[in-house]
């Protein structure tokens, strides 16, 4: 029961951490605020921007890991400091670990358990980012055209980035906002774009950000160039759900693919544990499972290369 004592005792240490960290700490400081909104993430790193606690911060800046994590909250619109998803990543792995522990003392189970926990919040963060790609790539048309509307009413482009940022929903509304911030903070125009495209890494933004670009430098009708961007950007958004509409039964049967197998093991292992303990408790078991599981995730990825046509 020690290994269980241990565990319980650290996943609630971390937890109460975690919880007091998240409501005690204060992130309205100014340091923070010129630290997330102005490309000063780019240079050395100041005090507090990895954690708020000293040492981790230090061990934080000294991994080039730190800064893509950075960029993946970023890019998910999630307020929370690298640290922070190390320490969700770790309780998660802890719970698991725990739960193996009461359901099956086997070291092998509790270890696969471990890593599951552990990847969890990343596939969290992972989603988050997805999703909020997916509804910014729908909402840049609309946002393009009110740009142009502004712009033909006698409104400058840093006002139709305002009559975006407060008339548009979110995502694109807190992108385009975010964006103002930066330049009331001395960025330029262009800086503001390219920070925007590189949180969003959209090929359909990255067209109207380089057209935008470009039209700055050597001029021309910018009204003109906004409507023909944001109509081909319509047609791009219907043809991929057209083609979205079309994959769809190959979608669901990837994902049946690969829901059967875990459910079925579940079913086994409540029902016939007798059965199902020669899989969880021998090295072949394992071996069969690790097997099981590669095959499982070639299939999906197999399957999602031949659906994933290009536009």
């Amino acid at each position: 029961m020690w290994p269980i004592a241990v565990l319980l005792f650290a996943c609630c240490f971390w937890g109460a951490y975690f919880v007091v960290t998240k409501l005690m700490t204060p992130r309205l400081a100014v340091t923070d605020r010129l630290t997330y909104y102005t490309e000063t993430r780019r240079k050395p790193a100041t005090p507090g921007r990895w954690s708020d606690i000293p040492t981790a911060d230090r061990l934080m800046s000294r991994l080039g890991l730190a800064q893509s994590i950075e960029l993946l909250l970023d890019q998910a619109d999630l307020p929370i400091k690298p640290f922070e998803l190390v320490l969700m990543m770790i309780v998660a792995a802890l719970a698991m670990s725990v739960i193996g522990l009461f359901s099956h003392r086997t070291p092998a189970v509790v270890a696969e358990l471990g890593i599951v926990g552990c990847l969890m919040p990343i596939a969290w963060v992972y989603l988050k980012r997805s999703r909020r790609r997916e509804a910014f790539i729908r909402q840049v048309p609309e946002a393009l055209q009110a740009i142009s509307n502004a712009l033909r009413a006698g409104f400058g482009f840093g006002q139709g980035m305002t009559i975006v940022a407060t008339d548009l929903p979110a995502p694109v509304s807190v992108e385009f906002a975010r964006a103002q911030r930066e330049m009331n903070l001395g960025l330029t125009v262009d800086e503001a774009l390219q920070n925007m495209a590189r949180r969003m890494q959209s090929p359909d933004f990255d067209l109207a950000v380089s057209g935008i670009l470009i039209n700055r430098q050597v001029g021309g009708n910018l009204a003109e160039l906004l409507d023909q961007v944001a109509a081909t950007l319509r047609e791009r958004v219907k043809l991929k759900n057209f083609i979205r509409v079309l994959t769809a039964q190959q979608r669901l049967s990837a994902w049946i693919v690969m829901a059967v197998p875990p459910l079925l093991g579940v079913i086994l292992f409540l029902g016939l544990r007798d059965y199902a303990s020669y899989l969880l408790g021998t090295s072949v078991g394992h071996a069969m499972l690790l097997m099981a599981g590669f095959l499982q995730l070639l299939g999906m990825f197999f399957i999602r290369r031949i659906v994933a046509i290009d536009v």
